[in-house]
C-alpha cells in the first residue's frame, strides 16, 4: 500500500491533478512529464475551475504550457484563476517527483 504513516493511520496520498483547458491539452501534459495517461492509477484530469472546488489542502498538480492558453476560449480565465487562487491558499502545489511516481503507480519500495 502506497500511503503516508502518520499518528498510527494510514492516508492515501493525494491524486495528482493535471490542468489543462481540455481533454487534449490534459493528455499533452501527462505525455510532457512523462506520463503514460492510459496507465495512470493515482490521476485526475481538471478542465474547469468548477472541478477544483473542494481541493484538499497540499493537492499535487502538473500544468503545461500554461501561459500560452488561449484567455478567450471558455472556461480559460476562470480556471486560470483559480489556479492561482489555490496555490495562495496552499490547496494546490506544484508536484514533485514523489507525487508523478505515485501517479504511475511506483513507490519508493518498488525502486529500492
Amino acid at each position: 500500500m502506497t500511503g503516508h504513516i502518520r499518528a498510527g493511520l494510514i492516508r492515501e496520498p493525494r491524486p495528482l491533478y493535471i490542468i489543462a483547458p481540455d481533454m487534449w491539452r490534459c493528455h499533452r501534459t501527462a505525455v510532457a512529464f512523462g506520463l503514460d495517461p492510459g496507465q495512470l492509477d493515482n490521476a485526475r484530469c481538471i478542465t474547469s475551475a468548477y472541478q477544483l472546488r473542494g481541493t484538499r489542502p497540499g493537492t499535487p498538480f502538473i500544468t503545461h504550457d500554461r501561459e500560452a492558453w488561449v484567455k478567450a476560449m471558455p472556461n480559460v480565465y476562470d480556471l486560470d484563476q483559480a489556479i492561482n487562487a489555490l496555490v495562495r491558499l496552499g490547496r494546490l502545489r506544484m508536484a514533485a517527483s514523489d507525487d508523478i511516481e505515485n501517479a504511475r503507480g511506483e513507490s519508493a519500495e518498488a525502486r529500492a
